[in-house]
């Protein structure tokens, strides 16, 4: 059995009126406990035979993966377990103690697609790998035949709690905007939402943000009750006590003495995200995808005690800055992502590489869900190796794959005609290097200058 890579490759061809896809490298966020693949695969055809077991037909949890498979221009149908089916929801008769709460099996055979957990989040949290293994324009086209590889995907979150804080006091959301970032906190495995900077007023009897009255319990309710279903917790008001370390940033303590981690220099995303020049206003300071993907909320040499009391953390957004849902979007996007890899996924399978790779599939399921999201930072980032004493060894990438890297060593500024980087290059110390990051066939922020040093 080999592993499988971190990019995902569709070979696409036509057949009839519609595409086969033969998917063969699939790049799932957040990254599993274990993942491995054979040799064979399994032929999903449009027409879905779905069977379950030991979970109602009619549960949410089996209308939410109906609806959202004929989202992707399949035609599910529900058959009898004694039926061929092509995919089969199993609810575990008999707990299994590898999965935990939230954890789940999902084994894609020869024979069928087979989703096993020991509650109903956990065949949510299947069902989303398994549609991370389909084409990424899945919505926009549509597939006579989806060919998946034989695999087999064993998972359970490192941290309990896995959040996202919205404080709303600055600019009140409506709850359909807030419904679609419980989509977007499912998609990703996110499980708490925490909505800070409202009140419940017992004589308006609404949630209330500085006197505007703002959500009625009628909303409140319908929030909680969508968010339910999709395995996310809603907390109105009602945040654990504060705490703060000055090396950790803010850390909220639940009880006696867990610490959910609400990192401000690492997972604070009302800040800018990339070159406050280019980006919408926001708050003070830069946190780009990379600065996100580097927090570990109990990293290798944490006390024990410390370490086992860690529940999980949460990124947070406050909304003074945003003026639309659009904005919101853009602000949590796609820098979630990192907090959802950061909390399930253990420290073993966490790189930065390899998640940049499968962040910008990623941006491609956001785009035809209809997400607005940030393309990421461009700043050069520069690695310098010291060649003898005049001369260092310069290495250029951005946190962006497959942008193109142009550059002058003269007065000229530099356009898509000048040198272009291809690998590290010697350069002298004084050097004074001017750079123009190319994206997608656009010039991206401005021309960047430095000299080596």
């Amino acid at each position: 059995m080999k592993r499988l890579i971190l990019a995902a490759v569709a070979m696409l061809t036509l057949t009839g009126c519609w595409r086969t896809a033969a998917v063969t490298e699939p790049a799932i966020v957040p990254e599993p406990m274990f993942m491995v693949q054979k040799e064979g695969s399994y032929a999903l055809e449009r027409q879905v035979a779905i069977a379950v077991s030991g979970v109602g037909q009619n549960s949410p949890t089996v209308k939410f993966i109906m609806k959202s498979l004929r989202h992707a221009h399949m035609r599910p149908s529900l058959v009898a377990l004694s039926e061929e089916s092509d995919i089969l929801l199993r609810l575990n008769d008999t707990l299994n103690p590898e999965l935990g709460d939230e954890g789940y099996l999902l084994e894609v055979r020869s024979d069928g697609v087979t989703m096993s957990a020991n509650s109903e989040v956990g065949l949510l949290y299947a069902y989303q790998t398994l549609i991370q293994m389909l084409p990424t324009d899945v919505l926009h086209t549509t597939y006579k035949t989806v060919v998946l590889p034989e695999c087999t995907v064993l998972d359970r979150p490192r941290f309990a709690w896995r959040g996202l804080h919205v404080n709303v006091s600055g600019s009140p959301m409506p709850v359909k905007s807030l419904k679609r970032v419980v989509d977007a906190m499912l998609a990703y495995k996110l499980n708490r939402l925490c909505i800070d900077g409202s009140r419940w007023n017992e004589d308006s009897l609404r949630w209330e943000v500085d006197s505007l009255a703002v959500y009625s319990p009628a909303e409140a309710e319908e929030l909680t009750a969508y968010a339910a279903d999709l395995g996310v917790a809603v907390l109105w008001d009602s945040l654990p006590r504060l705490a703060y370390d000055l090396k950790e940033g803010l850390a909220l303590a639940l009880k006696g003495d867990e610490v959910v981690m609400e990192p401000v220099e690492h997972w604070d995303f009302s800040c800018y995200q990339a070159d406050p020049r280019y980006q919408p206003q926001a708050h003070e300071g830069v946190i780009t995808l990379r600065r996100a993907y580097r927090f570990d909320p109990a990293p290798v040499g944490t006390n024990r005690h410390t370490a086992a009391n860690v529940v999980g953390g949460q990124c947070r957004l406050l909304t003074d800055c945003v003026v639309d849902l659009g904005q919101t979007e853009y602000m949590l996007l796609p820098r979630m992502l990192a907090v959802a890899e950061c909390l399930w996924s253990t420290a073993d399978k966490l790189s930065w590489p390899n998640f940049r790779k499968k962040v910008e599939l990623q941006k491609e399921r956001l785009h035809t869900k209809g997400y607005n999201y940030c393309e990421g930072s461009f700043t050069p980032l520069f690695k310098a190796t010291r060649v003898d004493d005049q001369t260092m060894n310069i290495s250029i990438e951005t946190e962006v794959p497959n942008t193109y890297i142009f550059y002058s060593l003269d007065s000229l500024a530099p356009t898509r005609y000048s040198n272009i980087y291809l690998g590290p290059i010697n350069l002298q110390r004084g050097t004074h290097i001017k750079i123009l990051p190319v994206y997608k066939d656009i010039a991206r922020d401005s021309i960047y200058e430095f000299v080596i040093k």
